[in-house]
């Protein structure tokens, strides 16, 4: 092989190497649901959070659920210490759940359980969704995506499936006064809160609700007082 050959070969080699690494990478599509986009009320579930500080232990509450067809969307929505949330779960993240509950109950059955919370916390994985918080209606929105770890939780001995809401920040455009930190925030589940959360998380469920919704769809936000 000649050298001009060899050059000939090195030219191409750099045309094709620059030609790749200039064409545009897609982008990833954004999980970024609307709380003014349409909504289904699909039902309502129990729950346990954290006590408020300084109280320990955990309490009972109660989450409404609702569905946006339009993003594919499950909101979790519940009000606590004068907050109102709204907690989205993707498609992807409510398949994790269900995954997620199916390990739960295989070590629940086979007491395949450790004793390191904060390891335990995150056993079956992460997930990523959207999450709205406010304290009135004419506060601050404040809203950003999020992660939610999946896995359990000991509380007076009892071994909780868990999704917590890791802390998040939400940075306003326009003013630095705006800005709101949302902590975290274990959501407890027993085994049946946690079957029935899973049942609106169903696709089939999902494309049912849509068909018989003519009657409850929603096209208007979520105003924070109506529940």
């Amino acid at each position: 092989m000649n050298k001009y050959s060899l050059v000939s070969i090195l030219l191409i080699a750099v045309i094709v190497f620059c030609a790749c690494n200039s064409t545009p990478k897609p982008q990833e599509e954004v999980f970024e649901p609307s709380l003014k986009s349409p909504s289904i009320i699909l039902g309502e579930i129990e729950v346990q959070f954290n006590r408020p500080f300084p109280l320990i232990g955990i309490v009972k509450r109660a989450v409404n659920v609702l569905y946006y067809p339009t993003e594919d969307a499950v909101c979790l929505q519940w009000r606590m210490d004068m907050v109102t949330y709204h907690q989205f779960w993707s498609p992807e993240g409510r398949e994790l759940f269900v995954s997620a509950l199916l390990q739960y109950k295989e070590d629940f059955e086979e007491r395949n359980f450790g004793s390191n919370n904060r390891r335990s916390k995150r056993k079956y994985g992460t997930t990523s969704g959207y999450i709205y918080w406010q304290t009135f209606s004419i506060a601050v929105l404040a809203n950003t995506a999020n992660k939610v770890e999946l896995g359990y939780y000991f509380v007076n001995r009892q071994p909780y499936f868990i999704a917590n809401q890791r802390e998040a920040d939400y940075i306003d455009p326009l003013s630095r006064e705006s800005n709101r930190t949302h902590p975290e925030m274990p959501i407890y589940f027993t085994r049946a809160q946690a079957d029935s959360l899973a049942e609106f998380f169903d696709p089939i469920f999902l494309s049912e609700a849509v068909s018989n919704s003519s009657a409850i769809i929603r096209d208007t936000e979520i105003g924070i007082d109506e529940y």
